[in-house]
């Protein structure tokens, strides 16, 4: 409120300036036409004096006119039969006064425009206030269409303008809210649908190792061996859920560090050993050993590793993986290369989402892998994208940028 502070005192000091002034050459005024007036009845005397006394010198004359005390001028008036409101200082004394009202009317005509002036100004600035406090009882009840957007200048303009500001933040964390919501009650359908799964088998199975004691151990092993595979299934379903939502609340602080390319393809290798080795699947490197990137080396493992471990699931046994490594002065570059089965274009489009599982994806597979490697990715300023052709292979593309 400091500028309208400052708008007030000059907008007063300007009233009083320019009373100050009209005063000022009003009184003026009245005060010469009052002179004007006594001289012009002076000179007229002195005039009368001379045409009837000529021997009168002038000195007399001043000495007569100069004299404090001329005695008492209303018994002078009644001697010669001269009434008070006749005699022309009578006259002189009624003008000063019909001036003097004058002023006075003058005075308080500006009295008033000032407080005509200043009741409008208080008005209006007491209208937007409580413009904004209704405006503001409408937030608080969660209504945020409303607009009170103001182009104008001064303290509640800018606070209009603010409020306007907070309202549309506020209507956005709304919508995001909703989404977010929305996206969460689909996850939890999601996870109920992929735990529901292996813990409806787990409890078949049990069940069939607890009804039948005199089973064949060959039997109950390969449903010990079942039950363990999907225990690992909901294991790493509940970690990889973990890590997304760390992620999404933004919860994780990725560490600015010099990551190695080499050593990172090298430790993502050895993550997916015992898978590589099951298929046969043989993967070659290439590119200079001595490409760097900034990044965190433990969240960008995670992320090469489930991309890695996805191109060899869908490679053929004894097939080959590509991984090469290349920069440029804008990005590193990791491209993963199979040749298996290749994506429709329908997975193309869906394969980062959530849950989502592909045509030719495996029984055991959750979809969830390649959607956290994504968000991990793109956490360290990078971009990753897929290219594949059915019968031909998939490319994963990785750039991180500088």
């Amino acid at each position: 409120m400091k500028n309208d502070r400052k708008k007030i005192i000059f907008i007063s000091l300007f009233f009083c300036i320019c009373f100050s002034i009209l005063s000022f050459f009003f009184t003026r005024y009245e005060y010469k036409q009052y002179k004007e007036s006594v001289n012009r009845y002076v000179y007229s005397m002195i005039a009368i004096l001379k045409e009837e006394y000529p021997n009168i010198t002038e000195e007399e004359i001043i000495n007569i006119v100069n004299q404090k005390k001329h005695g008492n001028y209303l018994e002078t008036f009644k001697k010669y039969g001269i009434k008070e409101e006749d005699s022309v200082l009578y006259k002189m004394e009624e003008n000063y006064q019909v001036h003097l009202y004058l002023s006075l009317s003058f005075t308080i005509f500006l009295t008033l425009v000032f407080l005509i002036f200043f009741f409008v100004y208080f008005y209006k600035k007491e209208r937007t206030i409580r413009e904004i406090t209704n405006y503001m009882k409408e937030i608080n009840q969660r209504n945020y269409t409303l607009g009170i957007c103001d182009n104008g200048e001064g303290e509640l303009s800018i606070l209009r303008n603010e409020v306007y500001k907070t309202t549309l933040m506020l209507r956005e964390e709304s919508e995001n809210l909703k989404s977010e919501k929305i996206a969460l009650k689909d996850s939890i359908s999601d996870i109920s649908h992929q735990l529901k799964t292996p813990l409806t088998s787990i409890l078949i199975m049990l069940d069939n190792i607890l009804d039948n004691p005199k089973m064949e151990e060959e039997t109950k092993n390969d449903f010990i061996k079942n039950v363990q595979h999907q225990v690992e299934n909901i294991h790493f379903l509940i970690v990889s859920l973990l890590k997304i939502s760390r992620l999404d609340a933004d919860v994780v602080e990725f560490k600015k560090e010099n990551i190695f390319v080499e050593k990172l393809i090298h430790n993502t290798i050895e993550n997916v050993y015992v898978l590589k080795e099951s298929k046969h699947v043989n993967i070659k490197v290439t590119g200079d050993a001595k490409i760097a990137f900034i990044g965190d080396f433990h969240w960008e493992l995670e992320a090469l590793t489930n991309i890695l471990k996805n191109a060899i699931e869908h490679s053929p046994k004894n097939g080959i993986v590509k991984v090469s490594a290349e920069e440029n002065p804008m990005y590193t570059k990791i491209r993963i290369e199979d040749e298996g089965i290749g994506m429709s274009q329908k997975d193309l489009q869906n394969i980062f989402k959530r849950f989502y599982k592909g045509e030719e994806s495996s029984s055991d597979s959750i979809g969830i892998g390649l959607s956290l490697a994504k968000k991990i990715i793109e956490k360290d300023n990078g971009l990753i994208k897929v290219d594949s052709k059915k019968g031909i292979g998939t490319i994963f593309e990785i750039r991180y940028m500088k």
